[in-house]
């Protein structure tokens, strides 16, 4: 039989550590394992089917991770594929079902018959576990860290610890630089602010919710040129931001009012176990107006695979590089609304002329 996981709710950091685990132990057991990662709504849907459904002509074993299933409908192939492929005797794959659904309702219960104990539901710490969590990342590092320190770097990012580790080693890798100083207090991390000149993830996504290709292109240059290691953390918020906005389209397709989606989004969005509050604020209220009215439900399921798929681009683009990289994934998402395109790189330099 298969090895089947599913991976539910809206803690990211920790499904892509256990993610890693299961990998690292495949491909201890089996070397010349496949690896293959697919995302429900992306262009390659035959490509999922063949690799979940056939068994490889050249290697032992497949290793499939299958992402955003919140987003599958049991109409879809890939989905009747994949019960297929659960209900098959074979014992030469592994495949982790990744949502950020939280009820374990949502899925089949032919696959949570074959995910077994393996089925996790990942919540979102509560806030005396997020604070030791920076706690102990940052001692990791090589510092120590203030509780004013900690409660400023809670007050900047999503509650997944996805966003807080990049936050983190972005901060500690300016610190690093700039002198020995081996405690970080409150003070350090509005340095960082200002460094940034204000510019991060949650002014990007603004700029992308306003559809504002200049002043999102404006932002990329700053958050790159002051440390080009701080856009992965700008992206982790971005993305985080478009999770949050189709959450709040999926209750508007429903036909809830938009009062009734800015007071259940907390909940909603991130099925939080410790029920912290994370929802629409007065300030979010008109940007997320705005959003949804410059981008559809598919539109936005899109731009989050898009993301997911860019991830490890920018992470593995040299830095000559990957300002043109990141500004044509900003083109991408406002003009073309998520969908890839085949206009080179250096045409963006054409787009951006004003001549």
């Amino acid at each position: 039989m298969a090895d089947v996981y599913i991976f539910l709710g809206p803690e990211e950091g920790e499904k892509k550590e256990a993610i890693a685990k299961i990998k690292r132990d495949v491909l201890t057991k089996y070397p010349d394992s496949e690896a293959y990662s697919f995302f429900v709504g992306d262009d390659e849907e035959s490509s999922y089917i063949s690799a979940v459904s056939q068994p490889s002509l050249f290697s032992s074993h497949r290793f499939i991770v299958f992402k955003n299933f919140e987003n599958i409908k049991k109409s879809d192939e890939t989905y009747k594929a994949t019960i297929e492929a659960v209900k098959s005797n074979s014992d030469d794959l592994t495949l982790i079902i990744v949502s950020s659904e939280s009820n374990k309702n949502s899925i089949d219960n032919a696959l949570l018959s074959a995910s077994g104990d393996n089925t996790k539901i990942f919540w979102e710490l509560k806030d005396e576990d997020k604070k030791a969590w920076i706690s102990n990342k940052v001692r990791k590092e090589g510092f120590q860290i203030t509780k004013d320190a900690v409660d400023e770097i809670l007050s900047t990012v999503e509650n997944n610890t996805e966003e807080m580790k990049n936050l983190v080693l972005s901060i500690t890798s300016f610190l690093r630089l700039k002198d020995e100083k081996r405690t970080i207090d409150r003070d350090d991390i509005e340095l960082y602010a200002t460094r940034t000149k204000g510019e991060s993830g949650y002014t990007l996504f603004k700029a992308l919710g306003e559809a504002n290709l200049e002043k999102a292109l404006t932002i990329v240059d700053t958050i790159i040129l002051n440390d080009s290691r701080d856009i992965i953390s700008a992206l982790s918020i971005v993305a985080s931001q478009f999770r949050r906005i189709e959450s709040a389209l999926k209750m508007k397709k429903e036909g809830k009012r938009d009062d009734v989606i800015y007071k259940e989004l907390t909940s909603f969005s991130l099925y939080s176990s410790s029920k912290a509050r994370i929802g629409v604020n007065f300030k979010e209220k008109e940007l997320f107006r705005v959003t949804m009215k410059n981008y559809t439900l598919e539109d936005v399921r899109r731009i989050i695979i898009l993301l997911g798929n860019y991830d490890n681009v920018v992470k593995a683009t040299s830095t000559d590089n990957l300002l043109l990289t990141v500004e044509f994934l900003v083109y991408l998402i406002i003009v073309n609304k998520g969908r890839e395109s085949n206009l080179s790189l250096n045409a963006l330099d054409l787009l951006k002329s004003p001549f």
